[in-house]
């Protein structure tokens, strides 16, 4: 295999630059890519023609999947350090995986991955038959890995609890990640191969799988309540207007979003804070008031509870930094 070197694409032509990527003219490669809400960044690492590690960044709520581009034979594994992620399993049915779970699968079903906090970190390997040249074949017979079988075992998908030697071997690709360490990428990604195709792990006990209708009901709950933060919807009037229980709606909100209602809307109040201190000249009562804290003085506790530091004293700090 030609010598090849670490690349930073531009932040343009983003599908263009993954393009060029797969041609394995560079063994590292990332990219950036601005979104309407925030941003990616996606390293993406050469193992083979065909297969490749990609460590995602994701700090926004939805990345197109680009599942038209991709080729029908392709097994997908994901791995997820931090965050929360959502699949979709076929057109009816969603999964979600947080820290430490695992998803593979040999379909390409969604048009879009959902993040529901706007944070994701984790790894993706992408194994594609179509793509396979000579080299990528004879290294796989070495090591008695057959692709076929893989797709086939993971065509339904699964999702689970990393086994602990996974783990390892996730935690060892972390630290050569770091130096780009590619040789020792490719043994450990070729193992991880190795090792789901002789052990398929079993489904997670309380895996989450919602209906499409569900999925859809807890993202219009999210919606009624942060569009106008300032205001507080309570639960009872959101199942008044979609005319579901509200224990049925609290259920679903915490299968999506992995928290429930409360915590996650402390969560947005202060997010939209921060925002607020950084990029207005408001004064701190009326950031308050806009975030739905009539008492600036309790708004101000709850701040410090989560940054350590007042609202002023963080306003400060981000225009020194």
């Amino acid at each position: 295999m030609n010598k090849r070197k670490t690349y930073l694409m531009k932040k343009d032509n983003f599908s263009k630059n993954i393009e060029r990527f797969l041609t394995g003219d560079h063994d590292v490669v990332t990219f950036h890519h601005d979104t309407s809400d925030g941003f990616l960044n996606l390293t993406a690492y050469y193992i083979l023609p065909g297969i490749y590690l990609v460590l995602n960044d994701i700090h926004t709520q939805m990345v197109p999947s680009n599942r038209n581009t991709m080729p029908q034979d392709i097994l997908l594994i994901n791995y997820c350090r931090q965050g929360r992620c959502e699949f979709q399993i076929n057109n009816d049915n969603y999964s979600y995986i947080d820290t430490r779970l695992m998803n593979i699968s040999s379909q390409m079903v969604q048009d879009y991955f959902y993040y529901p906090s706007s944070y994701y970190e984790g790894y993706e390997i992408y194994v594609m038959a179509d793509m396979f040249q000579d080299e990528t074949k004879k290294v796989l017979n070495l090591f008695q890995i057959n692709p076929e079988d893989l797709i086939r075992l993971y065509r339904s998908g699964a999702v689970f609890y990393t086994p602990d030697p996974v783990l390892r071997l996730w935690n060892h690709i972390t630290e050569h990640c770091a130096f780009n360490n590619i040789g020792q990428l490719r043994l450990d990604t070729l193992q991880l191969l190795k090792y789901f195709q002789d052990h398929k792990p079993e489904d997670a006990s309380n895996a989450l799988y919602l209906s499409k209708v569900q999925v859809i009901l807890a993202k219009k709950v999210q919606n009624l309540l942060t569009q106008d933060l300032s205001q507080h919807l309570s639960m009872r009037s959101v199942s008044e207007i979609l005319g579901v229980s509200e224990t049925s709606l609290k259920r679903y909100f915490y299968s999506v979003f992995g928290v429930n209602v409360s915590t996650y809307m402390n969560e947005v109040r202060m997010k939209k804070a921060t925002e607020l201190l950084v990029s207005s000249e408001m004064s701190i009562s009326d950031i308050a008031k806009t975030c739905g804290y009539v008492n600036q003085g309790r708004f101000a506790s709850v701040f410090r509870s989560y940054y350590g530091m007042k609202p002023l004293d963080y306003r400060r700090n981000s225009r020194f930094s």
